[in-house]
């Protein structure tokens, strides 16, 4: 596990390592949740299609 800092406005920075591994990129939306017993997820919306219809 690592540990990692809330900056003055609150934005927290994800390791590298774990960005690369879930595909993670630079204005990709992530949902947040909480727990009961106070844990935070952190989940990657999975991508709409974009495709229309005709």
């Amino acid at each position: 596990m690592k540990i990692t800092e809330i900056d003055t406005d609150g934005k927290v920075l994800l390791p590298m390592g774990l960005r690369h591994k879930l595909d993670l990129n630079e204005g990709d939306m992530l949902a947040v949740d909480q727990l009961g017993d106070g844990t935070i997820i952190l989940k990657k919306p999975a991508k709409k299609n974009s495709t229309k219809r005709r």
